[in-house]
């Protein structure tokens, strides 16, 4: 991009001839010859424009941040805090500049301990309104006026007077608008007595305990008629607390003596001594407990409650059920008066010893008989009406028949209903053991049915192989399942072979993956229970799998993957750069056996750029070694940074690049000034004043070495290859002010010149564009009286300097 300027010429004299003509005017004289002297010029100044107008050389395009980084002050403190507020004085912290400190103090009437603080506003600081970055400093409270409660020691630290406790501290409290400070002391209190306990009255006397001082004690007695100890009640140290109560170790006190009840209850008297017994027909211990009436709290009344006395009554039969209902015999024991005895005899047909029972003296239980069971048994009963199998009598006595075995008895039996029959027990049938074919492992053929006494021999069943094992079968055995064995390891190793397939095969009677599977073949014979049977199963070989494509990033247009799809296991391809993108091509790699989908091919993309940009745009230089065949960016004379290419994707539906250079820039001075300091006469009198170099919108000086001022031109370009004044880069901030860099004027001005030219100066020359100054030419027509006065001429002295110049 090139920027045209244009502008419009004209001589001093015309300035000059205006600036007389306009005196010679407003003071009414000489008019007829200044119309003549103006004709002459117009005349000569009409033949100088026929030349046409000026036409500026081209110049490099300049990007201008639309917000420059201007140096900010940073805002004043602001503290929420009222007491604060009041507290520090941050008037020096106001209007701050960059890189700039402030010194923060107390504020009168508030003592400072120690060091002023510091504000400091960050170097280079361009954001509005940037806080302060600062620490407050130590400040306390002015000294308070003498307290009751409050006494000073010769150190100058406050404490509690006699008769006070607490923790003395100094408190500010700001008036309003921080007009002053108003300072009391807190923290100490007057020593108060411990209030009363709160305690049940009725219970616990409290008289004692009034007005206990802090530290001091008192006792805490038992509220008559109520007995017990006493105990002691504390009032703290240094109490404060006029509702602190008085602190004691619970009392324990007994409520023993209360007006008797009145009638007495029935079975309970009364002794001489005052003593209570329980009254004739009664038995127990009597008790006599003073409870609390329902109107204790209003009158402390309290009754007395007997307890522990009750009737006596005799002692009745136990009640028994079942066969003992047909055995015991209690008709004798229906009802026994305390202290009486009965006896519990066996009922017929049971015999046995009779016992003793009795009800106890004083027996207040209905169910208080004390008896023990007489030993009832059946000796005798008649022979059973049929003989069971199993049994038989020889010589009046009963014996196992033959083939059972035990010993036979007969045994007398009572049932429910109080019958007496014959029961014979003793003998089970003898029975050779059984061994079931139950385990298609194990052949059980020789344990079918194995007398008692006798074993057997217990073998694995073809195709298994393994152990053996001996079942036996007990003498007198008379159970079927009593076969006393245990089970042979029993194990198979062979099974018949799979069809091929499924991605096995098998070669020279050895199982491999079939071609396009991978893994370890592995034939194990599955054992199945239910159909009693090893089937045979194959594992471990799984399909191998393509690789995908590999990540391909952000811009995947940039690379031709056509090659490299569904690429087997073990294959290799190539992935290039695709057009418009340029650059080397890469080998990828599917790994060899690979059995996962999601496997990415193996290697690294090539790194694509693009073709060079055309034309190249101006501060950028391209060198190409034709031997080394590379290409090098440099950025041009008076362009400063890094250059490099960018190759930016498109940003259409097809995949294109845009070819981008970066990193080159001219750097400006951000803000430049003539600040006039006696010009006239044609002399340019003052300094130049500017700021450090903007390079798109932020200050970067890393390539300037000085900065050089000419004069300049209305094309904005130096007329004269010598610099008015050079000045040393380096002293810029972060941020842009006017007032970073100064260059000394003091020259006449050339007839072409219409104003100043600031140009940063780089390691690789002048940069190409400067900052323009313009001069305020009427400055120049000025008349110098004095080397410390400048005026507007007269009229005639002014109209004599330009007819000197004709």
């Amino acid at each position: 991009m090139w920027l045209v300027r244009r502008a419009t010429r004209a001589g001093p004299s015309s300035h000059l001839l205006a600036l007389v003509l306009f005196q010679l005017a407003t003071a009414g004289s000489g008019s007829e010859h200044l119309r003549s002297l103006h004709g002459r010029w117009l005349q000569q100044d009409n033949a100088s424009m026929e030349m046409g107008p000026v036409v500026c050389a081209a110049k490099p395009a300049v990007s201008f941040a639309d917000q420059k980084p201007m140096c900010q002050p940073c805002a004043a403190i602001t503290i929420d805090d009222p007491v604060k507020r009041c507290m520090f004085n941050t008037t020096t912290c106001e209007n701050v500049g960059p890189g700039q400190t402030c010194e923060i103090d107390c504020a009168a009437p508030f003592v400072r301990v120690g060091n002023t603080s510091m504000g400091v506003c960050a170097a280079g600081n361009s954001v509005p309104n940037r806080m302060l970055v600062w620490e407050e400093p130590t400040c306390t409270c002015p000294e308070p006026v003498p307290q009751q409660g409050y006494s000073k020691d010769s150190a100058g630290h406050w404490h509690c007077a006699q008769g006070f406790a607490g923790m003395p501290e100094i408190v500010c409290q700001p008036l309003p608008g921080c007009l002053g400070v108003q300072t009391f002391l807190r923290g100490c209190d007057k020593l108060v007595p411990c209030a009363m306990p709160s305690v049940d009255n009725c219970r616990f006397d409290v008289s004692r305990c009034t007005q206990v001082p802090p530290g001091g004690s008192c006792e805490i007695h038992c509220q008559r008629p109520l007995t017990g100890n006493h105990t002691v009640a504390v009032c703290k140290d240094l109490n404060t607390d006029p509702l602190l109560e008085l602190e004691y170790f619970p009392l324990t006190c007994l409520l023993e003596s209360c007006p008797d009840p009145s009638p007495w209850p029935m079975g309970y008297n009364k002794t001489p001594e005052g003593k209570w017994t329980c009254g004739n027909g009664y038995n127990g211990t009597a008790r006599n407990r003073c409870e609390l009436s329902d109107t204790w709290t209003s009158d402390c009344s309290a009754a007395a409650a007997l307890t522990g006395c009750r009737p006596v009554v005799p002692c009745l039969a136990p009640t028994v059920t079942g066969t003992e209902f047909c055995a015991l015999d209690f008709s004798a024991c229906t009802s026994v008066d305390p202290g009486e005895q009965c006896e519990v005899h066996c009922k017929n047909p049971y015999t046995g010893a009779k016992t003793e029972a009795y009800c106890p003296q004083g027996n207040t239980n209905p169910n208080g008989l004390v008896w023990t069971r007489p030993p009832c048994i059946l000796e005798t009963c008649d022979e059973p009406g049929t003989i069971p199998a199993g049994f038989r009598r020889v010589n009046d006595v009963w014996e196992c028949a033959q083939s059972y075995t035990g010993f036979a008895q007969k045994v007398c039996d009572m049932t429910e209903n109080c019958e007496v029959r014959a029961v014979l027990q003793g003998c089970a049938q003898l029975v050779p053991c059984q061994a079931e074919q139950s385990d298609c492992r194990y052949d059980m053929y020789g344990c079918v049915s194995v007398q008692p006494g006798s074993s057997c021999r217990i073998r694995c069943q073809v195709p298994f192989a393994g152990t053996e094992t001996t079942g036996t079968c007990l003498d007198g055995n008379t159970a079927t399942d009593g076969l006393v064995w245990s089970p042979p390891v029993c194990t198979i190793d062979t099974c018949a072979d799979p069809a091929d397939g499924g991605g096995y095969q098998k070669v020279e009677n050895v199982w491999e993956c079939a071609p396009g599977y991978s893994g370890m073949a592995t034939k194990t014979c599955q054992w199945a229970e239910d159909a009693c049977e090893a089937s045979p199963v194959l594992s471990g070989c799984v399909p191998e799998q393509p690789c995908r494509l590999p990540d391909l990033g952000d811009v995947p247009c940039m690379y031709d993957t056509s090659g490299c799809m569904n690429v087997e296991p073990g294959k290799v391809c190539s992935i290039r750069c695709q057009a418009p993108y340029i650059g080397p091509q890469t080998d990828f790699t599917c790994p060899v056996a690979n059995t996962d989908p999601e496997m990415p091919l193996q290697g690294v993309l090539p790194v694509c750029g693009c073709a060079e940009a055309n034309p190249i745009p101006p501060g950028y230089n391209v060198t190409r070694d034709q031997f080394e065949n590379t290409v090098t960016y440099s950025c041009a004379t008076g362009y400063g940074g890094v250059a490099q290419k960018v190759c930016l994707p498109g940003s259409g539906p097809e995949c294109t690049v845009d070819p981008l250079m970066t990193g080159c820039a001219i750097p400006l001075a951000c803000e430049a000034v003539f600040q006039d300091e006696g010009t006239g006469e044609g002399l340019a009198r003052g300094h130049i004043h500017f700021g450090p170099a903007l390079v798109g919108a932020a200050v970067d000086e890393a390539n300037v070495l000085r900065y050089e001022v000419y004069w300049a031109d209305s094309c904005e370009d130096r007329v004269e290859q010598q610099a008015l004044g050079r000045s040393v880069s380096g002293l810029g901030d972060a941020c842009c002010r006017t007032d970073v860099y100064r260059v000394s004027i003091d020259s006449r001005k050339p007839s072409t010149a219409t104003g100043f030219v600031v140009y940063a100066v780089l390691e690789s020359g002048l940069a190409p564009v400067g900052v323009y100054v313009h001069l305020n030419e009427t400055l120049l027509d000025r008349a110098i009286i004095s080397s410390k006065a400048t005026t507007a001429a007269p009229a005639l002295v002014l109209l004599f300097a330009a007819l000197l110049m004709l």
